[in-house]
Order: C-alpha cells, then sequence, then structure tokens
C-alpha cells in the first residue's frame, strides 16, 4: 500500500479528479458515537493474522463485559468496538497488550486520518528508575526522569507525591523506532548516580540496536562483541502502590474479623 501511495503521489491529476468534494455537510453522528467507543490497534507482526483468531484471542485475555467486535481496516490493523465505556477505559489504562507475544499497539479512535497514514510506533510502558536515592523518589523527579525518555503520562506515588519504593516508576509513551534507554545520570543533592532503567511488560526487543520495532524488516547494525542491550532491561511487573493499598485493606479487614470472632 505505502508503494501505491508513493505512486498516487506523482500523478498527473485531470480537473475531475482534482476538484474537491467537501463532506463536512454529511451526517456523521452515528460514526461518531460508534468512534467514541472504539479504539484501533495494530500488531506488530510481519505475518497476516485472521480477525477471528485475533478476536477471540483478545476476547480470553481482556474478559470483558462483552467481547470487543473488530473490523480489520489494514494489515493486522483493528477497528476495536467495545460494549461499554467501562471496557474501552479498562482496554486503554492496560495498555501495552499482546497478541501471541507480538506487541498489539491500541491508539485513541481517529476518524479524520486515513488509515495508512495512522502512527503506531508509540505506546506506554511502565519504567522503573533504579538507584535513586529517596530525595529523587518523588512525582518532581519522576516529570524530569520521565520527560527525558518521552512523554509522562504517569508517576506511582502517594498522595503526598512521595513514591519511596524499591525504584521510581513511571509510565511513559515510548517511541518503539529509538532505541531503548538504559539508564540516566542523575545529580541529586550534588550527588551524582547512575539510575539503571528496567521496563516492565517490555514485548521482544533487538538486542543488538534495542529498538522495539525496526525502519526496516530486519535491523540494520552489526552486532558489538559487547553487547549493549539484553533481558537485563525486563522488569518484573510491580504495582506497589496499588499492592501496598489492598494489602493494608485486607490486614484491616483480618484484623476485624478476628475480633468479630473473639467477641
Amino acid at each position: 500500500m505505502d508503494g501505491l501511495q508513493n505512486q498516487w503521489c506523482n500523478l498527473r491529476l485531470s480537473e475531475e479528479e482534482d476538484a474537491s468534494i467537501v463532506l463536512e455537510d454529511v451526517d456523521v453522528s452515528v460514526v461518531k458515537s460508534k468512534g467514541d467507543l472504539s479504539l484501533i490497534g495494530k500488531i506488530w507482526c510481519d505475518r497476516q493474522l485472521g480477525k477471528q483468531v485475533v478476536e477471540s484471542t483478545m476476547a480470553r485475555i481482556w474478559r470483558l463485559s462483552k467481547p470487543a467486535v473488530m473490523k480489520e481496516v489494514g494489515k493486522n490493523v483493528f477497528v476495536l468496538s467495545f460494549a461499554t465505556h467501562a471496557d474501552k477505559e479498562r482496554i486503554e489504562a492496560g495498555r501495552p497488550s499482546f497478541f501471541d507475544g507480538q506487541l498489539f499497539v491500541i491508539i485513541p479512535f481517529d476518524g479524520i486520518t486515513p488509515v495508512q497514514a495512522l502512527k503506531f510506533d508509540a505506546a506506554p510502558f511502565w519504567v522503573q528508575f533504579h538507584n535513586l536515592p529517596l530525595f529523587g523518589m518523588n512525582k518532581e523527579y519522576g516529570v524530569k526522569l520521565g520527560g527525558s525518555i518521552g512523554s509522562v503520562l504517569e508517576v506511582d506515588v502517594d498522595h503526598d507525591e512521595v513514591g519511596w519504593g524499591s525504584c521510581l516508576r513511571v509510565k511513559i509513551m515510548i517511541d518503539l523506532k529509538k532505541s531503548l534507554a538504559r539508564g540516566r545520570t542523575c545529580t541529586v543533592q550534588g550527588t551524582k548516580v547512575w539510575c539503571p532503567i528496567q521496563y516492565e511488560k517490555l514485548p521482544r526487543f533487538c538486542f543488538t540496536c534495542g529498538r522495539i520495532i525496526h525502519e526496516n524488516s530486519t535491523c540494520q547494525l552489526e552486532p558489538k562483541a559487547t553487547p549493549q542491550f539484553g533481558a537485563w532491561l525486563q522488569a518484573e511487573s510491580s504495582f506497589k502502590r496499588k499492592w501496598e493499598s489492598l494489602q493494608e485493606h485486607n490486614i484491616k479487614g483480618g484484623a476485624m474479623n478476628n475480633r468479630v470472632m473473639q467477641e
């Protein structure tokens, strides 16, 4: 399709072909209503995937109130229509998604841009910044650190904006065609430290160039004697604050039950 698009750009249009047809006055309320309950996704896989296989597999993984209906609009590109806004928001918030180990990039519904021009080269990931002193584990530092990699969506901190823990977690929109950041050199309260980075739910990526997606089908770099990227960039998923809150709730609930039983 990209080749055809380039070919069309070089055509000399006739007067009839070049005359613009204004579509603004067409009623698109039904389409807009459906779009409000939809997302668009692309599975980064070289082989063509069957819609029914993708639809049934994702239904088992997502476990929504009602399975999402998929319409194929390009090679491994699907419009995902949901039964409720809650289902849509849950999938959007839970990104990144995967199909058979392949990254399933999901973006907001866009009814204006032609499908072939949509960009699926960025995805949100929880990024862990390690080796930070406690002074550096807060929302402000998280925004600064995360902003050096991509657009910051969220910093995992408590209500007081402090994020003490084994690492500082920042949700960042990652450019999939850039090499993964391996760390950042930071100065906190006059102390210079190296902060290694790990990524939660990191998909397959190239150990040679560090990219999740290649511009071409294969990597153009020669492997180095000392690997610059590796599986050590993959973190164990951490739901630190949510888990701690749930654990605290369970402990309080258990104590309450014990008192009731004793009484």
